[in-house]
């Protein structure tokens, strides 16, 4: 089924800390672009099971949490019913299909903010181009990529960002972050990730981005992304706010893109056991897109750690992903099993 928008889309995907988020920001900063907060509508709010009409509660309840998690953010969706009404107005009587309901929403939130072209900038997004791709066939898409060891350090840094400036992210959200890491499942996620980008290297509406590349070259990158984008380039573009690290402080006061985030891992911060467990994971991707690996004579010891404290961290991780998903039969099979 074919959904074609009057309004463009643009969505920014890649594995999770790859610069998803500051590509937002240097997007959003165009006058012709609105860029939303991570909705997480795909793989949480909606999934290939659940394309079918909605009845109108549902309808109402659907487009309220999109307008409750731009409004407060992802962690405070729980408030969507005080969107209710304005819910009702905006559906009518003929929007019943779940991502008609989620187009209306991008086009009107867009449109309200004065903007012609809505970004989407949720990494996981990824997963779901294929159908991303058929539902928007006009989108354009922006997919990231880092050194899997810069997403490694910043992942196992992640429950740190609470305490660094993001405020309002809950501590169960936190400990979730914590518990959530360990070297070979985030390594495993970011190889699936290249495995899943690799699918649209010659695709015409997707553009692939090294983050390494934005941070040492940005304008140049930046007019290329706005060239492929069919907009202009502006200079404000480029003045971006210091945030989202997971390893030092918010500084929104400096608006620079920093250079200094390039091969981080390097500084320290993670083990020799966790360098070398990552690059065993995810060799043949890391080959593919040009990341040299650090070289060991012989295997840390400390992997033993790791490797008997695998099967409860996949347990933790399941339970505390589980009621983040729409259906984790799905999600699984997307992330970890790319054909």
């Amino acid at each position: 089924m074919n959904f074609v928008s009057d309004t463009k889309q643009i969505f920014i995907v890649g594995s999770s800390r790859s610069g998803t988020t500051m590509m937002g920001r240097i997007l959003g900063n165009s006058s012709k672009i609105f860029t939303f907060r991570e909705l997480h509508f795909f793989g949480s709010l909606w999934t290939n099971k659940g394309n079918q009409d909605l009845i109108k509660k549902d309808q109402v309840d659907l487009l309220s949490k999109l307008l409750c998690i731009q409004e407060h953010g992802l962690f405070h969706q729980n408030h969507f019913a005080d969107f209710h009404s304005i819910s009702e107005s905006l559906i009518g009587k003929e929007i019943k299909n779940p991502l008609k309901i989620y187009r209306l929403f991008l086009k009107t939130i867009t449109e309200d903010n004065g903007a012609k072209i809505s970004c989407e900038q949720t990494p996981q997004n990824l997963y779901y181009l294929d159908e991303i791709l058929r539902f928007f066939p006009n989108a354009k898409v922006i997919n990231l990529v880092r050194d899997q060891r810069d997403v490694l350090l910043s992942q196992k840094n992640k429950w740190r960002r609470r305490f660094l400036g993001a405020k309002d992210i809950p501590i169960s959200e936190a400990l979730r972050s914590y518990f959530n890491y360990h070297p070979l499942l985030t390594a495993k996620v970011w190889n699936s990730s290249l495995s899943c980008t690799t699918k649209y290297i010659n695709h015409p509406q997707v553009k692939i981005v090294k983050f390494e590349n934005l941070l040492s070259e940005p304008e140049d990158v930046v007019k290329d992304i706005c060239s492929f984008l069919k907009i202009d380039f502006q200079d404000n573009m480029l003045k971006v706010p210091v945030m989202g690290s997971s390893t030092e402080n918010d500084s929104k006061s400096d608006l620079i893109i920093d250079s200094k985030k390039i091969n981080k891992w390097k500084k320290g911060g993670l083990s020799k056991a966790e360098i070398y467990l990552s690059q065993k994971m995810s060799s043949v991707m890391m080959g593919k897109f040009g990341y040299e690996k650090k070289e060991f004579i012989i295997p840390p010891l400390s992997i033993v750690f790791y490797l008997i404290f695998l099967p409860l961290k996949l347990g933790f991780a399941f339970l505390l992903n589980i009621s983040r998903t729409g259906d984790i039969i799905e999600v699984i099979k997307k992330r970890f099993f790319i054909k």
